[in-house]
C-alpha cells in the first residue's frame, strides 16, 4: 500500500516518519485490520452536532446540492452524542401503501398518510429492500440490528474522514477497516464495500464489470509541488525536469492533465515512479494525495512552488474517491440493508465535517500518522460533499482513454461506463 498501516483508531502520534511509500491507492498485500468499536468515540466533538439540518453542498463542480438530510437527530444528538443522534433521527422506510412512518430510534416521524401499514409480507420494499414488520397503531418500524460492516481502502487516507467519524456511533455497529481497495471486494473473505479513487475503479472494473460505484466518499483536489531552485517559474519550465509521481495512479492522470495546460506530455519530463512524503524530494518536482504532498511543500519553504488550477483559476482535475460494492451484494436484501445505512453514516458524517472540520482532527491524526498541523492545512484540499457526483460519468467517459492507454487496452463506451454507476443507494439512503 502507498503508506504503513498503523495499530489503533484512536492512537494519536505526534508527526513521526510517514512510510508514504509504495505505489498506488489501490493495489497490495492485505494488512491487519483496524477494528473501530462502536462507542461514544468523539462524543466531545461529534455528539452535539445536530444530523438533521440539510446544508448546502459545499462541493463545487460536479456535486449535487442540498444534500438531503440523513434524519433530524434534534435533542437527542445533542444530549447522547453521535451514536444517539445516528439513531434518534433515522426514519425507517415507507411502510406499504399510504402508511405512516416511523423514525428507527426514536425521532419524530412525520405521517405518510392515513392507511395502516401492511404485514411485513405485504409491503413493497423494491428491489433490493427489505420488508419491515407493522408496529402498533399502523407504524413500520425496521427494528433489527445492523451488523458490522467490512471496509477495505487506504487506512492512512485522508478522505477517509467521513469513514472514521461514521464509526465514532453514527454507524450503528462496528466498522472494521481494513488495508486494501476495490480489488478486495472480489477476494475471498474479502469486504462488503472499499474505497478508492476512480482511477482504480476503471483499472478493476474491466477484469470485475459486476463493480458498482455508489457514493462520492471525497473530492481530493491535487497540487504539484516544484522547486524554485530548479528554474520552475511557470509549467512549461517542468519540461526536461524530473517529476516524482506513484504511476498509474489519480496523481499521475493529474499531472498528465496539468501539463497539458502548458502543451506538455510526459514525453517531455522525466517521471519519477515513487510516492514522495516527508523525505528530502530528489526529483524538481513531485505530486501525490493528501497529507504527502503538504509534506513535499512543508520541507521546500520558500523554495516551494505550486500549480493546481488553469491560467482562469479553473480545477483541472479533482480525484473522486468514491464508495464501491457489487452488483451482487446490492442485490442481496441483507447486504443492501447494511450498505444504505452505512452511507446514510457518511451523509451525516460528510454533513458534520462541512459545519466543523475540527470534528475529524481526533480520528484522522492517528491513521495519517500526521500531526493535527498537518492534516488541517491537508484538509483545505478535500471537499466531502455526502453525495455521489453528478459529473461522475462525464470523468470516467474522458478519463477512460487515458486509463486504457497505461493499460495496453482499447476505451470502453460511454454506455458501458455508465453501468459501473448505481445512484439507487444514495436515493434510499437519502430518503426521509
Amino acid at each position: 500500500m502507498r503508506r504503513s498501516n498503523l495499530h489503533s483508531l484512536y492512537l494519536v502520534t505526534p508527526l513521526t516518519a510517514l512510510t508514504v511509500m509504495a505505489a498506488c491507492k489501490h493495489e497490495g498485500t492485505a494488512l491487519a485490520p483496524i477494528t473501530t468499536p462502536p462507542s461514544s468515540g468523539a462524543a466531545a466533538v461529534a455528539g452535539s452536532a445536530a444530523a438533521g439540518s440539510a446544508a448546502p453542498v459545499q462541493g463545487g463542480s460536479g456535486t449535487l446540492a442540498p444534500v438531503p438530510p440523513a434524519g433530524s437527530a434534534g435533542a437527542a444528538g445533542a444530549s447522547a452524542g453521535p451514536a444517539a443522534a445516528a439513531t434518534a433521527g433515522r426514519s425507517a422506510l415507507a411502510a406499504g401503501s399510504g402508511g405512516q412512518v416511523a423514525a428507527a430510534g426514536g425521532g419524530a416521524a412525520g405521517t405518510a398518510g392515513s392507511g395502516a401499514a401492511g404485514s411485513a409480507g405485504d409491503m413493497g420494499a423494491g428491489a433490493g429492500g427489505v420488508a419491515m414488520a407493522a408496529g402498533s397503531g399502523g407504524r413500520a418500524v425496521d427494528s433489527r440490528p445492523f451488523p458490522a460492516i467490512s471496509f477495505s481502502g487506504l487506512v492512512t487516507a485522508v478522505e477517509l474522514a467521513p469513514v472514521r467519524l461514521a464509526a465514532t456511533g453514527i454507524y450503528p455497529a462496528r466498522i472494521t477497516v481494513g488495508s486494501g481497495g476495490v480489488d478486495n471486494l472480489f477476494a475471498a473473505g474479502g469486504a462488503l464495500v472499499a474505497s478508492n479513487a476512480e482511477t482504480q475503479a476503471l483499472r478493476a472494473s474491466v477484469q470485475h464489470p459486476n463493480l458498482r460505484i455508489i457514493f462520492t466518499i471525497c473530492e481530493g483536489l491535487y497540487r504539484i509541488v516544484a522547486k524554485r531552485s530548479a528554474g520552475i517559474a511557470t509549467l512549461a519550465d517542468l519540461r526536461g525536469k524530473r517529476i516524482a509521481v506513484p504511476a498509474g495512479t489519480s496523481s499521475n492522470y493529474f499531472l498528465t492533465k496539468m501539463l497539458a495546460l502548458a502543451q506538455l506530455t510526459e514525453r517531455d519530463i522525466t517521471v519519477v515512479n515513487q510516492s514522495p512524503g516527508m523525505g528530502a524530494l530528489a526529483a524538481d518536482a513531485a505530486t501525490i494525495w493528501e497529507p504527502g504532498i503538504q509534506y513535499v511543500s512543508d520541507n521546500l519553504k520558500s523554495d516551494a512552488i505550486e500549480f493546481q488550477k488553469d491560467d482562469q483559476g479553473g480545477e483541472v482535475y479533482r480525484e473522486l474517491f468514491n464508495l464501491h460494492a457489487t452488483a451482487e451484494s446490492l442485490s442481496d436484501p441483507d447486504k443492501r440493508r447494511t450498505i444504505v445505512e452505512f452511507v446514510r453514516s457518511l451523509i451525516t458524517a460528510s454533513q458534520q465535517i462541512r459545519t466543523d472540520p475540527s470534528v475529524v482532527w481526533p480520528v484522522l491524526t492517528g491513521p495519517t500518522q500526521t500531526s493535527q498541523a498537518v492534516l488541517m492545512r491537508s484538509l483545505a484540499y478535500e471537499r466531502f460533499a455526502g453525495t455521489l457526483v453528478s459529473d461522475l460519468l462525464d470523468v470516467l467517459a474522458e478519463e477512460e482513454v487515458w486509463r486504457a492507454q497505461v493499460d495496453g487496452r482499447s476505451p470502453r463506451t460511454r454506455d458501458q461506463l455508465a453501468k459501473l454507476i448505481d445512484d439507487s443507494v444514495l436515493m434510499e439512503a437519502s430518503a426521509p
